[in-house]
């Protein structure tokens, strides 16, 4: 004999849920929960059950990850940051010539 389950309502389906009705009502219109239309709105008890055992997450072991440590880069000298900035300058001020020359 087919055993039959509750009839709850969208708002008791919403406390179970610890969720809003307006939400319920987004699962229904979306199809993830099952409903009986009318007034008011009916959802078998197994429905919810179901709906609830598709969206729980099946606990895994963690997987172990190797530990990648990036070698830090030991800090510039003072001389060694300033002849990089001199370089940008002078490779942006090569380049911004070149621009107005292919323009005129």
């Amino acid at each position: 004999m087919a055993e039959i389950s509750k009839l709850l309502t969208q708002k008791e389906v919403a406390e179970r849920l610890r969720c809003s009705e307006q939400k319920v009502k987004r699962l229904r219109k979306l199809g993830a929960l099952a409903y009986i239309p009318g007034r008011p709105v009916l959802i078998y008890e197994s429905d919810l059950e179901e709906y609830l055992s598709r969206i729980k997450r099946q606990s895994e072991p963690a997987a172990a990850k190797p530990v990648v440590i990036k070698p830090v880069r030991p800090p510039e000298s003072p001389a060694a940051l300033a002849r990089r900035v001199w370089l940008a300058r002078q490779n942006f001020q090569r380049d911004k010539q070149d621009r107005t020359k292919i323009k005129k």
